[in-house]
């Protein structure tokens, strides 16, 4: 996924919590009391061979959000660094219309790319 992006020089940071870490850190930094499904903090600006940026996962809440989509775990786990990594990259779907539309659309490469990897398809029909 990194090398699609042509960040093969720059470590990510991926931390998975609870509801209740990712409660306290959403009501810190964001004045939300409530659990969120990722939070991300970009490092883009960084020397190559840096941090690229962090990425913390409520293991809790995507076990949740894959449970009632109907989806599977790992599916949902992968969807949310996805996510996260648009995030470091700039996107922002908060902004709304054409933003989030290029939000979404690089999520869908990015996933598709991830789609097709070997590992992935194995977690995914291990877990299924």
């Amino acid at each position: 996924m990194i090398i699609s992006l042509n960040l093969q020089n720059r470590d990510l940071s991926i931390l998975f919590v609870d509801n209740g870490k990712i409660t306290a850190l959403n009501k810190k930094l964001f004045a939300k009391d409530r659990p969120t499904n990722v939070i991300s903090f970009s490092y883009m600006d960084g020397l190559p061979g840096e941090v690229l940026g962090d990425i913390i996962i409520s293991i809790e809440k995507a076990d949740e959000e894959a449970r009632s989509s109907g989806t599977a775990f790992y599916e949902r786990l992968f969807a949310l660094i996805v996510h996260g990594l648009t995030h470091i990259m700039g996107y922002d779907h908060e902004a709304g219309g054409r933003e989030r539309r290029r939000m979404q659309y690089r999520e869908k490469r990015l996933m598709a790319f991830i789609a097709v990897q070997e590992r992935y398809v194995e977690l995914i029909s291990e877990r299924s």
